[in-house]
């Protein structure tokens, strides 16, 4: 039996953050952080990963992001934790006494119950493994079939393609990316795509996977269309690691560990932070979802800080999210309007499309720019970008930090803002003010 101040559970970015801001702050406690892979993989680059010609040392997470922090590694499996003891048991059966306990223990691959999903050529995409093997099946193939049209479906596809397979996206919904674009820009998403030769099968379900003999999968649609592919990728979402946390009596939803707003679970001692949390929007106050590397970081900080006593708050996902296809940028960060109207939010919106540098630069381009407002406040609840090159992660940081400060239509009207002939639109041009401008001639 060992004790420790700090024991936390889950080798991802929530657990490293916590590490890192208690080392920081010199807090002097001992911590051990114990996770069940013995070296954890960049899941967001992991599609960058694929071809061969990267070394794909450069996609893993170092242990030293931890042992270097001041805080012991223990690669082992939690199997029980004691709430009323204050105690973690593990595979190896090994007891570590804590004071505080935190669940980082992330999410795993949803695995749909299609006949056949666990034959043939299939992998998810989440870890070291997953990524060796599509590094495999993409040198040594040349079609594969991705279920699943979002971000990371679709940044998969693209890699793939750009590597000379064919490549198949079958998505479920009418659109690829509909759970964070605003339709308005995935008109061109599509275009871009299909121009690039991906073949795009929307509006359509996987029933059934069929291992061919001698090697492949055969993917069989509804309506009786099958596509032959060498492999399989499945990308449709993820399922919070809940189960230590039920086990342990905590309070739980199908959306992850619940927890106040100081990121306490319903047991005294204990704080979860991550994907395996249920997250709270920012803006409705309601569970959402929100499955992103950057919302497990703002948890950790907030767990981090009230370890130390410091009462800090947090105030729920606004989800910022980026993704790049071919030469194109998109950003978003709150809710679309279809998200905000389910909600019961009465929406005004606004829209605009301006040109990034001065019209007689060379180079230019439009950005496309959709802000969501609620009608009878004014406040601005969401906004999406899109725009030729890199820049559309700022300006989804720029629509978060506005939702965050609460501005309202009124405040996009009359903010100030930079310009230059080779970085911006010209002074009278702003993306946001002209969107803002649209929706108030709406309201």
């Amino acid at each position: 039996m060992e004790k420790r101040d700090v024991v936390i559970i889950g080798g991802g970015p929530a657990g490293r953050v916590i590490v890192h801001s208690l080392h920081a702050q010199k807090a002097g406690r001992s911590v051990a952080l114990i996770k069940n892979e013995e070296i954890n993989v960049n899941r967001c680059a992991i599609p960058y990963g694929i071809p061969e010609s990267e070394p794909i040392e450069k996609f893993v997470v170092s242990n030293k992001l931890v042992t270097d922090f001041g805080a012991d590694l223990i690669v082992d499996e939690v199997v029980e934790i004691d709430p009323s003891k204050r105690e973690v048991y593990t595979q190896a059966g090994e007891i570590y006494v804590y004071n505080d306990l935190i669940l980082a223990t992330g999410s795993r691959p949803l695995i749909p119950p299609i006949p056949g999903v666990e034959s043939g050529p299939i992998t998810p995409v989440r870890t070291l493994g997953n990524l060796s093997r599509l590094r495999e099946y993409a040198a040594k193939n040349r079609k594969a079939v991705i279920i699943g049209g979002g971000y990371i479906g679709i940044e998969l596809a693209v890699v793939l393609r750009e590597m000379g397979l064919e490549v198949s996206i079958v998505e479920m919904l009418p659109k690829v990316l509909l759970a964070t674009t605003e339709p308005e820009f995935i008109g061109q998403v599509e275009k871009t795509l299909t121009e690039n030769g991906l073949e795009l099968l929307t509006n359509r379900k996987v029933v059934e996977f069929a291992a061919r003999n001698g090697g492949g999968v055969d993917v069989l649609l509804d309506g009786g269309d099958s596509i032959s592919a060498d492999f399989a990728v499945l990308s449709v979402g993820v399922v919070p690691n809940i189960e230590l946390a039920t086990q342990a009596g905590l309070k739980t939803s199908r959306l992850g560990i619940q927890t106040d707003q100081y990121m306490r679970t319903s047991e005294d001692h204990i704080y979860a932070a991550g994907d395996c949390v249920e997250k709270i929007s920012f803006i409705t106050g309601e569970p959402t979802r929100g499955e992103f590397g950057t919302n497990a970081v703002f948890m950790a900080n907030v767990v981090a800080q009230n370890i130390l006593g410091k009462k800090k708050i947090f105030p729920g996902v606004i989800n910022a999210s980026a993704t790049s296809v071919y030469d194109w940028s998109l950003g978003a960060a709150g809710l679309t309007e279809k998200m905000a109207q389910e909600s019961g939010i009465n929406t005004v919106t606004g829209y605009s499309e301006v040109l990034d540098k001065y019209p007689m630069m060379k180079g230019v381009t439009p950005i496309r720019t959709k802000l969501v407002f609620d009608r009878n406040t004014g406040r601005l609840v969401g906004g999406s970008v899109l725009q030729k090159g890199d820049g559309a992660a700022q300006n989804a940081d720029f629509i978060s930090f506005a939702i965050q400060m609460k501005a309202t239509l009124e405040d996009l009207l009359t903010c100030q803002y930079a310009t230059h002939p080779e970085l911006a639109a010209k002074p009278s041009d702003n993306t946001y003010m002209f969107a803002a401008k649209d929706a108030l001639a709406r309201k």
